[in-house]
């Protein structure tokens, strides 16, 4: 069992995530891959989605050298629930309005209710990660201190 840990200084968050590798491969494979090159990328609370910190990770955003694979659908769901942590592919050229390349994003969800339904329709993205139990509920506040304060810088490194 591998281990992610999503961290934010202002709002303390230090949340421990275990990769569900069996469902969701590539994605977690994705993850721990960023996790063991403790990238940092802005975060902010999504506007769409409800209870979720979002993650966009335009593929010239990833650091130097990391692949920027395709992602299949697996462990997908257009419902994530609290303590979910997503990963979301868009292929290039996909999605009008995004930037050149593949585009990524991971979804930190906090709450209930989640959907993933933006203003350009629904979308699925794979549940690759949970929040351990004993880190969620700090974890939610922590969240909605973001949501209060705006704008973080986020980073996912290996526990």
């Amino acid at each position: 069992m591998r281990i992610i840990r999503l961290t934010e200084p202002q709002s303390g968050l230090s949340a421990r995530c275990r990769l569900i590798e069996d469902a969701a491969p590539e994605s977690a494979a994705f993850l721990w891959d960023l996790a063991e090159r403790r990238a940092a990328f802005e975060a902010m609370h999504a506007i769409w989605t409800g209870p979720e910190i979002s993650v966009p990770m335009p593929a010239s955003t990833l650091p130097a050298g990391m692949a920027q694979p395709a992602i299949p659908a697996e462990n997908a769901t257009s419902y994530p629930e609290a303590g979910d942590i997503v990963l979301a592919y868009l292929a290039a050229g996909s999605t009008k309005g995004l930037p050149p390349g593949p585009f990524y994003d991971i979804g930190l969800f906090y709450g209930g209710g989640g959907r993933l339904l933006m203003p350009f329709g629904w979308i699925q993205a794979n549940v690759c990660a949970r929040i351990l139990d004993e880190d969620l509920a700090k974890a939610q506040a922590d969240c909605r201190a973001i949501r209060r304060s705006g704008a973080c810088t986020l980073t996912i490194e290996t526990a």
